[in-house]
């Protein structure tokens, strides 16, 4: 670091990383507590030993998670905050909180392009400097080196990145005034998400028990975050590149202006967030339709030959047949997935007999002296061992396991 240096008179504007970072660190920090809720609610439903055993793989994902986020918070974001960088006619100054790094034009080696709006300067001590649209108008940056050693980027190269930068720059702005339509982002990502999960409790309670609410509204509430964010995402990108890309082209093509028209960029989002509305409401409503929001994935943890299940084939477990004398009822042989993992093929229901059925040496049928009446509230159900008879409360049943 250098921290002796004169700068010009004129001292031009500081470039800083935009705002919007800390709305991801935001949103990574409602990711993060609604993933601690779940895994508090499992641990307390299931217990530590069977969660440790039965969702291994998903709490590694999750661990995964935290320390990627972690770490490119503390290594990476945390110090982008405080970030800004000046360019000179003679040199770029980088101020990094108390720090201020002088990047002189005749120290640079080379400059290269690495992908999107990604580029760096490799300085002749070989340290490496980047930069990209994240930093508010960083072809300021592209463009003073340019000026200043036209030697080090090709005239097709500086002509074509610039072009590509701005875009970014637009795209990344744009970002910072994403809720600037207050009326339509208010009921886009406030009143439907809750509307959802209203309407499909009343629709889907119909016809199907639902013995955990807690965990049937946070599925419910993922589905409709997942919605509006893949929407969101999807428009955001087709206008990029199809509409407001092609309006950069075409203005520095006939002038060297960057300025951006306010007025259209404002009308086109508002009207791509109407039509954003209208998908999210179409998809949510196909995902009440078709009860998406019941079926799940698990692994299957043994083998069970009886079953014809092997261990660590995944499954799939609607989770609508969970109940008796109901739209999705369960009938006698439906093989079916308990808490804690267990899986069991129902032999009766609640009222009727069951017991053991024994053979003699000679293959004789023996009448079983075992004959229970299923209790009120439960199932009997044959485990994979085909042994063990069990009497299991329907209020512990998770689904039924598609063949």
């Amino acid at each position: 670091m250098d921290k002796s240096f004169k700068t010009d008179g004129l001292q031009p504007r500081l470039l800083k990383y935009r705002s919007h970072y800390r709305v991801y660190v935001f949103l990574l920090l409602v990711i993060s507590s609604l993933l601690l809720a779940y895994w508090c609610y499992r641990f307390t439903q299931d217990g530590v030993a069977s969660v440790l055993e039965h969702q291994g793989v998903e709490l590694l994902f999750t661990s995964m998670f935290y320390s990627v986020f972690g770490s490119s918070y503390y290594f990476w974001i945390r110090s982008r905050l405080s970030y800004s960088v000046q360019v000179f006619p003679h040199q770029i100054l980088v101020h990094n909180k108390k720090c201020k790094d002088v990047l002189r034009y005749e120290d640079i080696e080379s400059v290269n392009v690495v992908c999107w709006s990604i580029f760096y300067l490799k300085m002749k001590n070989n340290h490496k400097h980047y930069f990209n649209s994240g930093l508010e108008r960083v072809d300021y940056v592209w463009e003073g080196i340019h000026r200043a050693r036209p030697d080090l980027i090709a005239a097709e190269v500086f002509d074509e990145f610039r072009v590509r930068l701005v875009q970014y720059d637009h795209h990344q702005k744009r970002k910072e005034w994403f809720f600037r339509h207050k009326v339509v982002d208010g009921f886009n990502w406030i009143v439907l998400p809750v509307a959802f999960m209203f309407v499909a409790y009343a629709v889907q309670s119909r016809d199907v028990h639902i013995h955990q609410q807690g965990l049937y509204f946070f599925r419910l509430f993922m589905y409709a975050l997942l919605v509006l964010l893949v929407t969101a995402f999807t428009y955001s990108m087709f206008l990029k590149r199809f509409i407001f890309d092609e309006k950069v082209e075409k203005q520095l093509e006939s002038s060297s202006a960057k300025v951006r028209d306010l007025e259209y960029e404002g009308m086109i989002l508002q009207r791509s967030k109407l039509f954003q509305v209208l998908t999210t409401v179409f998809v949510l409503a196909l995902v009440v339709k078709t009860d998406l929001n019941f079926f799940s994935l698990t692994k299957v943890k043994e083998n069970m030959a009886s079953f014809r299940l092997k261990k660590g084939t995944t499954i799939v477990v609607d989770n609508r047949y969970n109940c008796v004398g109901c739209a999705y009822e369960l009938v006698d042989g439906d093989l079916v997935l308990f808490g804690r993992g267990f899986v069991g093929q129902i032999l009766a229901k609640e009222g009727d007999m069951v017991g053991q059925i024994a053979q003699d040496k000679v293959g004789r049928t023996i009448a079983s002296e075992n004959v229970h009446e299923v209790p009120k509230g439960h199932l009997a159900v044959r485990s994979a061992d085909e042994k063990d008879i069990m009497f299991v409360k329907i209020g512990d049943l998770i689904g039924k396991i598609k063949n």
